[in-house]
């Protein structure tokens, strides 16, 4: 229903403070919100368009991973200032250390994304991730939607004008990606939470994003039946 999977599978301050606010819920489901209520333009946002990374304002996925281990350390350590369980990993106790390092490249995968083109009416939204996966929701009169894949369950939806987008894998794997608009509607945030059963914390990324205008083609091509795919300039005969 809204994922197609790829290689995966393989300035405004005040905003800024919404969407950490956003990231503490990304652990709700999207189905806990209200399953009976119908879906209202004013639950809605107007993501289309062409959206390009602010690399200043987005998390550095290093920097955040680095506080993350440091996050998982602390909550396992007794207050006598000592490690409960070994770092080096034991199956199940969420300090795997080969659990968090899978864990931390499949995130850093999935939203090391630089360029998003959306195109959304008022039934569907096509959220086409460059060198990445497609988000795709139909949402036509529903607040959120449901359906399972051979992947596992997605979920999507509207929840208090944040789009969201959940996913549970087989093998205890989810992830949750919450979109939402900056008061002027110039910046699109996109809060991205990964959780594994192997793992006693999910890692959540934050990245911003600014709208653009994409440069104009300066090719013609045209696919054809002897020479595939020919090409040309434009302003120049083929």
């Amino acid at each position: 229903m809204f994922v197609r999977l790829t290689r995966a599978l393989v300035l405004q301050s005040a905003f800024f403070c919404i969407a950490l606010l956003a990231g503490c819920e990304s652990s709700k489901s999207v189905a806990e919100i209200s399953a009976a209520a119908p879906l209202r333009t004013e639950d809605t946002q107007d993501f289309a368009g062409n959206w390009e990374k602010n690399y200043q304002l987005s998390d550095d996925f290093n920097a955040r991973f680095s506080l993350y281990v440091a996050d998982i350390q602390r909550i396992f350590t007794n207050t006598q200032g000592r490690p409960d369980i070994n770092f080096g990993g034991i199956a199940g106790s969420g300090l795997s250390t080969e659990a968090i390092n899978g864990l931390a490249r499949f995130t850093e995968e999935l939203t090391r994304t630089p360029v998003i083109d959306i195109v959304q009416d008022e039934e569907r939204i096509n959220i086409e991730r460059e060198d990445d996966f497609t988000l795709s929701c139909d949402y036509k009169d529903r607040q959120y939607t449901q359906s399972t894949n051979t992947f596992g369950a997605d979920t999507c939806g509207w929840n208090q004008q944040r789009l969201v987008f959940q996913m549970a894998l087989a093998g205890g794997l989810n992830i949750s990606h919450q979109f939402s608009l900056s008061p002027d509607s110039t910046l699109l945030n996109i809060t991205t939470s990964v959780s594994s059963d192997l793992v006693a914390v999910p890692i959540v990324i934050s990245n911003f994003y600014q709208r653009y205008t994409p440069p104009a083609e300066d090719y013609n091509c045209v696919l054809t039946l002897t020479r595939n795919n020919v090409c040309s300039q434009r302003g120049t005969a083929q």
